[in-house]
């Protein structure tokens, strides 16, 4: 047996973590990458093969020979950066003003009475309707872009807020009282304790649209952006640049979703569910 030498601690992995983890974490990797990998071998596969024609559905291969020259100049780079900042505007804008609205909506029956059938209408109507209003208000550019993103995110923060307030219990209400909780306590450590599950919810699905109409907003005059790259391959029938980018916007939305799922299980550590 060789001894350590001395003043060094032997430790073969990190302290409080079983050697187990690492396996687990692996295999979860490898479940989760197994099916785009296998479905990008099958589509390359199928294009070498002449079963699906090049011009209406580019092979993998194509779409990175499409794209790394943006990747090399930059573009690539700066559209994006440039398409996140629009989706961060318009999604903080629209979560912070469903969420307060939502909130006072749910605690105060007359903010509900006086805003409910207007908000029920106002949801009802396809952000992407807005466009003409939107260049009126806002001219070209980056702010009708998180305009529209800002007005398809506020109504599924409002709701879910709402939903997950109206749907705390009262007895946790009434233990929390009965012990001295009151006020801003009571608000914070029960009332949004409480309906943050549901508000979480509502931030995922508002991440999705955010990206959805980023590329709608990007129409509206945007010199840069994701979308506005995919509009212009589109008008020049550069299919293999368009599914390129198609596909960088939906990674972009699944990194941005994981973000939200982690943030959430930190936040949400009290709360104890299925889990797969």
């Amino acid at each position: 047996m060789v001894n350590a030498a001395p003043g060094v601690t032997k430790q073969a992995w990190p302290q409080g973590r079983p050697l187990w983890h690492g396996f687990v974490a692996s295999r979860d990797a490898l479940a989760y990458g197994l099916l785009p990998a296998v479905l990008v071998l099958l589509w390359q596969t199928a294009s070498d093969h002449g079963l699906i024609s090049p011009t209406s559905f580019p092979a993998p291969l194509s779409l990175v020979s499409a794209i790394w020259d943006d990747v090399l100049s930059g573009k690539l780079a700066a559209d994006s950066l440039a398409s996140l900042g629009r989706v961060a505007g318009g999604l903080a804008v629209g979560s912070v003003l469903g969420v307060a609205l939502g909130l006072g909506m749910a605690l105060w029956r007359p903010l509900d009475m006086m805003f409910s059938v207007s908000v029920q209408i106002l949801r009802a109507i396809p952000p992407i309707t807005w466009i003409g209003f939107s260049i009126l208000w806002f001219g070209l550019g980056t702010r009708p872009a998180i305009f529209l993103i800002s007005l398809g995110v506020v109504f599924p923060m409002l709701l879910s807020t709402y939903a997950g307030v109206r749907q705390v219990d009262l007895i946790y209400i009434r233990a929390a009282r009965n012990v001295g909780a009151h006020g801003w306590m009571l608000f914070k450590d029960v009332v949004l304790a409480a309906a943050l599950p549901s508000v979480m919810t509502g931030l995922r699905v508002s991440i999705g649209l955010a990206w959805i109409l980023m590329v709608v907003g990007e129409l509206v005059g945007a010199p840069s952006g994701l979308g506005a790259t995919l509009m212009r391959a589109q008008d020049y029938a550069q299919t293999d640049r368009m599914l390129a980018y198609m596909l960088t916007i939906g990674f972009y939305g699944y990194l941005s979703d994981l973000i939200v799922v982690r943030v959430s299980r930190h936040l949400l550590r009290w709360q104890r569910g299925i889990e797969p």
